[in-house]
């Protein structure tokens, strides 16, 4: 889950709830980013996926 600090819908603590639902999942939250938070930093958004990808 990628999920912005300001986001309303999921906010950070219901995208923490919902990758504790997956075994494998992980939890990230873009602070100062809203719902969108793979546009406020794309750079970031593509290093945190691509880490969690190469694992």
């Amino acid at each position: 889950m990628y999920a912005g600090e300001a986001d309303g819908g999921p906010c950070p603590a219901l995208a923490r709830r919902t990758a504790e639902a997956f075994p494998d999942a992980e939890c990230a939250v873009r602070p100062g980013a809203g719902h969108y938070p793979w546009l406020d930093d794309p750079e970031r958004f593509v290093r945190r996926t691509l880490a969690f990808l190469d694992r």
